[in-house]
């Protein structure tokens, strides 16, 4: 990340002490399935999109063992993602996966997009996932995508990004809008107890914390997408 701005200290300091733009937990897990267009795959090509949560995360590495136990031969998870990364980057990712066939594509981009200093307007994020995801689907006909909302944030980190729940939920309206999966992170992450404990820096969670989260319930829902259950 980039260094912070005297003035931007500031003004997040006072927007923090203001009370001002809340992150109210969500109600409820949010997720949405939708069946893929080509189901039939018994060995699943997944690519991860995404900022540092992805890049140093262990879920997508255990995300392709866990798939074996629901019903494919095999799955893998190649990781496209960079420390900083914003959605502004996504189409730059997307040509740089090469050309190999992928059936499902994961997107995380909220978290940096919502960044005060270093990120994006709300429009601009949206446009930029519309921009993303007609991408993929041209690129790879048929791909389904899946959409992941993340850990929040705590700290100097949540007065950097006051208003992130709001950028999770461009994610609830792009899934809906764009015939897209959603897997509700964030809800779960809200559920754990203690769950500011395993944020050690606010921002980056425990990534053994976050695998026993994410692994397994993304598990099932990948497999749902495909037409499958899983057995463990």
């Amino acid at each position: 990340m980039a260094r912070w701005p005297v003035a931007a200290l500031v003004l997040c300091s006072a927007v923090a002490a203001l009370g001002i733009f809340r992150q109210a937990p969500p109600e409820a897990v949010r997720d949405r399935i939708v069946a893929a267009a080509i189901p039939g795959a018994e060995r699943l090509s997944i690519v991860a999109f995404g900022t540092s949560l992805t890049e140093r995360a262990l879920w997508p590495e255990r995300l392709g063992d866990v798939l074996r136990d629901c019903g494919f031969r095999g799955a893998s998870v190649a990781v496209r993602a960079r420390p900083g990364a914003g959605s502004a980057e996504a189409l730059a990712m997307i040509a740089k996966d090469g050309t190999g066939a992928r059936h499902l594509a994961l997107v995380e981009f909220a978290v940096n997009d919502a960044d005060l200093v270093d990120g994006v307007s709300r429009a601009a994020s949206l446009a930029n996932h519309r921009a993303m995801i007609a991408a993929l689907r041209a690129r790879h006909p048929g791909i389904a995508v899946l959409l992941i909302t993340t850990n929040p944030v705590a700290g100097l980190q949540r007065l950097k990004r006051p208003r992130l729940r709001a950028y999770g939920d461009l994610y609830t309206r792009l899934a809906e809008e764009e015939g897209a999966s959603l897997f509700d992170g964030t809800a779960r992450w809200v559920a754990a107890p203690g769950w500011r404990t395993a944020l050690p820096d606010g921002l980056h969670p425990d990534p053994e914390v976050e695998a026993a989260l994410y692994t397994r319930p993304l598990a099932g829902m990948i497999a749902r997408i495909f037409g499958r259950s899983c057995t463990g």
